[in-house]
């Protein structure tokens, strides 16, 4: 069976959404560092499948979570090297 690759990217911010199967796996689900309906901002993606935060907390599959705010993609260079920097071409006389 192929798994799905994760559809999130480090500086995501995901909420914990833990289906019915895994919240019946454990009885205080909190106590490994994420709440359930947190939001909290990908720092790390391990085997394409684990999701992290900081201070290293997480490991969860990244399918037990659901996309609150994707990450702002960073502005390309301009031509003199400062980010998100265009010149604007001007009339011709």
């Amino acid at each position: 069976m192929k798994r799905k690759a994760c559809p999130f990217k480090i500086g995501d911010y995901v909420r914990f959404t833990p289906s019915r199967r895994t919240m019946g796996w454990y009885q205080n689900i909190e106590q490994f560092g994420v709440k359930v309906d947190e939001v909290r901002q990908i720092e790390a993606i391990k085997d394409g499948v684990y999701l992290y935060f900081d201070s290293g907390q997480g490991g969860w599959p990244w399918n037990e979570f659901t996309l609150v705010k994707a990450k702002r993609p960073t502005p390309k260079a301009g031509r003199d090297g400062a980010p998100g920097h265009r010149r604007h071409a001007t009339a011709k006389k």
